[in-house]
């Protein structure tokens, strides 16, 4: 962190019918030049267990908002980036002030930012948990609760919380051929729906996948079969 070795990849989500860009998921990555490339699950952990977890989520905030400010003044389209934010942050007092300061800074609408928060964050505190997803959509942000299905309390608290997207976990949309795997796809798809919310599938590796998630009514994905995550600059291709 203190070298500035973390860099910021973007992965497109994409409407899966048209196979058009909505927006971007950021995603950390480190290439040290001791240590080489280290994988985010490797990391990330280490960042959460040494108290550096805020700070690398700042870092990429940062980048995130410095691209984006960047195609403004170049006058390229600007499309919403969704940042992951971890419990330890989300619940941290400094973590709206800071957010809010530096959209300012940096120019940017608070539209463009989507907060993608861990759905194991209702296992924490879940009446704070709504206050500060509260907060968030006051100020025009949208929230994200990713890996959906993969922790125990889903349906107690998703109606509690004021997001606007889930995300389901690549785990399901990898074992789908399998009739209660495929049966979990549609009910998350379903219960989005009802509850005024986007479901976005994560993950998608094949054409078959795409159609089935189609024929659910998932109309939002992400994954290898459209874009494999990339730099900021391979992005401004797109």
């Amino acid at each position: 962190l203190r070298r500035e070795e973390i860099d910021v990849h973007l992965q497109p989500k994409v409407d899966l019918r048209s196979g058009k860009i909505i927006s971007f998921e950021a995603l950390a990555r480190w290439n040290s030049p001791e240590l080489g490339n280290i994988a985010p699950d490797v990391f990330i952990p280490a960042a959460e267990k040494n108290g550096k977890i805020r700070l690398l989520e700042q870092v990429v905030l940062k980048r995130v908002l410095t691209w984006l400010r960047k195609r403004k003044e170049i006058g390229l389209e600007l499309r919403q980036v969704a940042i992951n934010v971890s419990a330890d942050h989300f619940f941290h007092h400094s973590f709206i002030p800071h957010l809010v300061d530096k959209m300012a800074e940096y120019g940017i609408e608070h539209k463009w930012i989507q907060l993608e928060i861990t759905e194991r964050i209702g296992f924490v505190d879940i009446e704070t948990a709504h206050q500060v997803f509260k907060k968030l959509k006051r100020y025009g942000f949208t929230s994200s609760v990713d890996d959906f299905g993969t922790g125990y309390s889903s349906l107690s608290y998703l109606q509690k919380l004021p997001v606007s997207e889930i995300k389901i976990d690549r785990s399901f949309i990898s074992t789908m051929h399998e009739q209660g795997t495929l049966a979990i796809v549609r009910t998350i798809i379903q219960l989005a729906e009802n509850l005024n919310m986007t479901a976005v599938a994560e993950g998608i590796e094949t054409d078959q996948q795409r159609r089935v998630l189609v024929s659910l009514g998932c109309r939002v994905g992400q994954g290898y079969f459209y874009y494999r995550p990339m730099s900021l600059e391979e992005a401004n291709l797109l």
